[in-house]
């Protein structure tokens, strides 16, 4: 839930470039804007740790990374394109466009993202941070339990 919320701040915040018409309401529209950016990135991270393996953590944050680096670098080819035809607004609505688009894949992958019920026999792998409770073996049923 909180990447849809975060993705969806994005997206207003760049709706917002569109709307302004001074330097002043622009320099601050960008910096809501980027405000969005790291708390993105970060939860990005949070998330594939989640989700992948711990025995291929590395691989997957190094394609993190490089998706990254290839959507920044496509997206600044389609916004200099933009921008070269249509003026700063065309920029400006490639990247509405854009962070639209992580909005409704974060909102189609919210379900992906819900940690799984476990179902039979399938196991299910624990997010990092909660414990197990332990089990009691019969040789500990005279014994006092341990104030956690």
């Amino acid at each position: 839930m909180h990447l849809l919320a975060a993705t969806g701040a994005l997206t207003l915040g760049t709706l917002l470039l569109l709307t302004v018409g001074s330097p002043l309401g622009l320099g601050a529209a960008v910096v809501l804007t980027g405000a969005n950016v790291p708390p993105l990135l970060a939860l990005f991270s949070v998330l594939t740790e989640s989700v992948v393996h711990q025995s291929v953590l590395t691989q997957a944050f190094s394609w993190l990374g490089s998706a990254s680096a290839a959507g920044s670098a496509v997206a600044a080819a389609l916004s200099g394109s933009a921008v070269d035809s249509l003026g700063s607004r065309g920029g400006f609505a490639v990247t509405a466009a854009a962070a639209a688009a992580l909005t409704l894949q974060s909102l189609a992958g919210l379900r992906l993202l819900r940690t799984p019920q476990p179902t039979g026999g399938t196991p299910v792998t624990r997010r990092p941070g909660r414990r197990r409770p332990r089990r009691r073996s019969a040789a500990d049923a005279g014994t006092p339990s341990r104030p956690r």
